[in-house]
């Protein structure tokens, strides 16, 4: 097949980019199907060569003007093109979409779309990828302490989420708030987030949206370089290194990275805390045994030719993080005393690793794509404690309390297939195979097979050049194949006393659901944008909701499965509108959701039987609503000077209870300015910025039953960055500070806010960037 590619006649894409005036422009000319392109001359001209018949999806962009995204068919003859740019001062229009299956830019789209780069991580490093996205409006994270975050979306989380790496839906015992997500912050270029159901094109789980961290285009041909990042936090004194080097050598392509991270115990603003009536220290400002380090690495090499691309990637995330001391067993001021060191991490603890092997295949099939992703994730959670905190004497696991050990195997098939100008469809198939054991002398989660697939046909019309539609249907079944467990019983001297006790039972159950979901882009004008998105999603129970029954001491509870729960339902409507113009930006995203069977974890009153336990929860399942919105703004107030401003609020409603769901964000609000150094300031001072941030967050008041108000509260913001001429190179130099005022506060999503504990004090965060070119 791939000879009968090169033999084919090839063609040329040539043209001009202009902008409004006429003058010409040095754009880049991207070809996304092929991850090539090229940046046109000083002239505005350009030429990319050696193009089979077929069809593809051009994107040209340009600092300071609105990027543009063109659909071409080569059939017979070479390709002339004129390109004309508008100018525009807001940085969200210079950004091109792709999270539409079809690749068609960001008008076409007829979901809501937030789309960030490598600068915006870098601007925004806290650490972890999770909290990075914390600015975008409907976005927020639960957290553990610094390390360990995770992502929630419209006040969904969990298994409700979907998180797609290259392609390839990251597996990683996700279910549990204190499991953070997996992804090495810096090894991130551009991450799309598809808001509101996204289930009919990447599956059950995306229920409430979908995170795809895409990366960054191939390099050039004939090119080798790469960079140094080197950044420091003062809070927790984390220090954060990161290499990467990257090439292209007639066509064979690669990148590698390695990223160290180091972390002392956090600060916080407060010297003592109550927790059940106690008032406990906290010595030196700092929380005992919070303390992490971090080590991974990733490795990509492939082909980029005619006919296509074809990549594999490597990837290894390693943690190990402390765990608050008082988050297992009662904390008492005998465990939190300090004892001399803040950078040891000592029990309890995670030791996580998880590595990616990911393979990505596009193959041009004369006007269509055959896109194939396979995939292979080994998760290990290891959880770290003494035993008899947990009620048992000496074991032969020693002090591993709970191991889990997880493998999935993914395979991803899509045939984009172009009918004509006006309708193209998407035929896919997906399917994952998932090996779930334990080991520890706790239980939580029993060992477990899990099947699952899906069937799905997407078809978009463009009714009129301003008009376009789509829809579509997925069938999916799953099977889950649930081992009992038997725990041992120890007696009141920690000895086993030889008897067992059942703590979940063996549980079968098969899935199948069918879904659907229908849209609309109407291109009003230059101007104004509206769309509309209807959706009827489904997701299947996991095992850890049917099956687990143990003390979770993340989470600082004992948690019960129901094998008995059904699939969830939802019936989705999401709707986006825009306006916008050369100084000036609105966007206004409401939604509504009805959820039939809704499954979630709510506190029952009542305290565990089992040592060290805490109150008890159960997974539950009532009909739910959903609803809320989001809203931002860009305004250029005058040459260099930028207002924003980025709302959110979520309302939700247990309808047979009559109560909110527990874990709901409060609404909050963003303000900002930024100044932006004008070119030829100083040649010592180039792209150069200075911001200021203000976050106002509400109290929240609507909780679920036993579960606690969180008082509002407010934190400023502020940072500065610039690049540096350093011989061909230039430095890029960023000091960004979070909490400027060591606000007292809770995080009504930290899972310390079970303790009564507050968040991160003020904190400086100084990051610098080396770029190197070999080649």
């Amino acid at each position: 097949m791939l000879v009968f590619a090169q033999e084919k006649q090839t063609y040329t894409v040539k043209g001009k980019v202009v902008d409004e005036s006429g003058e010409p422009l040095p754009a880049s000319i991207l070809v996304h199907e092929l991850g090539k392109g090229t940046a046109a001359s000083l002239d505005g001209t350009f030429s990319i060569k050696g193009l089979n018949p077929g069809s593809y999806h051009l994107h040209i962009t340009h600092i300071g003007y609105k990027s543009l995204t063109k659909t071409i068919n080569l059939e017979s003859e070479d390709l002339e093109l004129n390109f004309t740019m508008v100018e525009t001062a807001i940085t969200l229009q210079s950004l091109t979409i792709e999270a539409n299956p079809f690749k068609n830019g960001p008008i076409e789209q007829s979901q809501t779309i937030e789309v960030v780069d490598r600068d915006f991580i870098e601007k925004n490093n806290s650490g972890t990828f999770s909290n990075a996205l914390e600015k975008l409006p409907g976005i927020s994270t639960i957290n553990t302490g610094v390390g360990i975050s995770k992502p929630v979306i419209r006040g969904m989380s969990f298994n409700r989420i979907m998180v797609n790496d290259r392609g390839i839906k990251q597996e990683g015992q996700q279910w549990g708030a204190d499991h953070g997500l997996e992804i090495d912050p810096f090894d991130v270029d551009r991450v799309e987030i598809v808001k509101g159901p996204a289930s009919l094109i990447y599956g059950s789980d995306g229920m409430s949206g979908v995170i795809n961290i895409s990366p960054a285009p191939l390099p050039e041909e004939g090119t080798i370089q790469g960079h140094l990042i080197n950044s420091y936090r003062t809070n927790n004194n984390m220090r954060s290194h990161s290499a990467m080097v990257e090439g292209n050598e007639n066509d064979f392509v690669f990148k590698a990275r390695v990223t160290l991270q180091d972390f002392q115990d956090y600060r916080v603003p407060a010297d003592r805390f109550v927790y059940a009536g106690f008032e406990l220290p906290v010595y030196d400002n700092r929380l005992k045994n919070t303390a992490g380090k971090e080590r991974h690495f990733s490795f990509m090499a492939g082909l980029r030719k005619d006919w296509g691309k074809s990549t594999l990637t490597i990837s290894q995330f390693n943690q190990t993080a402390g765990i608050f001391t008082g988050a297992v067993g009662i904390p008492n001021s005998y465990n939190l005393r300090h004892n001399g060191s803040y950078s040891n991490i000592e029990y309890p603890r995670q030791d996580n690793m998880h590595l990616k092997v990911i393979s990505n295949t596009n193959i041009q099939l004369n006007k269509n794509w055959l896109e194939i992703d396979l995939g292979y994730q080994r998760n290990n959670r290891l959880e770290e404690s003494l035993p008899h905190i947990h009620g048992v004497g000496p074991t032969p696991e020693g002090n591993l309390a709970l191991a889990l050990f997880l493998d999935t195997y993914t395979a991803n098939v899509r045939f984009n297939y172009h009918i004509n100008q006006d309708h193209q469809s998407i035929i896919g198939f997906q399917s994952s195979w998932m090996e779930n054991h334990f080991g520890g002398f706790e239980f939580l989660l029993p060992d477990f097979q899990s099947l699952s697939s899906g069937l799905f046909y997407f078809h978009e019309y463009r009714w009129k050049e301003n008009f376009i539609v789509n829809a579509g249907l997925r069938l999916d079944g799953a099977m889950h194949d649930i081992q009992a467990h038997y725990q041992p019983v120890y007696d009141n001297s920690l000895n086993p006393t030889g008897e067992t006790t059942q703590r979940n039972p063996d549980i079968n159950r098969n899935f199948l659901n069918l879904s659907g979901s229908t849209g609309l882009s109407w291109i009003i004008d230059e101007k104004n944008n509206f769309k509309l998105n209807l959706g009827s999603s489904y997701r299947i129970p996991t095992p850890i909701e049917l099956a687990t029954n143990g003390v979770h001491h993340g989470n600082f509870r004992h948690e019960v499965g129901d094998a008995n729960l059904n699939s969830e339902r939802s019936f989705q409507a999401d709707l986006n509108y825009t306006y916008s113009k050369e100084n000036f930006l609105v966007g206004f995203s409401p939604f509504i959701s009805y959820f039939d069977g809704y499954i979630y974890l709510a506190p029952t009153g009542r305290f565990s039987t089992l040592p060290a336990a805490g109150t008890l929860w159960e997974y539950r399942q009532n009909n739910a609503f959903f609803s809320g919105a989001e809203l931002k703004l860009q305004w250029v107030l005058f040459k260099s000077f930028k207002a924003t401003m980025a709302a959110e609020y979520v309302y939700n409603y247990n309808l047979d209870s009559g109560l909110p769901l527990p874990l709901t964000p409060p609404a909050s609000l963003i303000s900002g300015l930024e100044w932006t150094v004008p070119a030829g300031f100083s040649r010592f001072f180039k792209n150069g910025y200075i911001y200021l941030e203000y976050r106002q967050v509400a109290t929240q008041e609507r909780v679920d039953r036993n579960e606690r108000i969180t008082d509002g509260y407010g934190l400023l913001e502020a940072g500065l960055g610039w690049e540096i001429p350093v011989g061909k190179q230039d430095w890029k130099l960023q000091i960004s500070g979070q909490n400027l005022l060591d606000t007292f506060y809770y995080n009504h999503l930290s899972r310390y806010r079970l303790l009564n504990l507050p968040e991160q004090g003020k904190n400086i965060n100084i990051n610098l960037k080396i770029p190197f070119s070999i080649k």
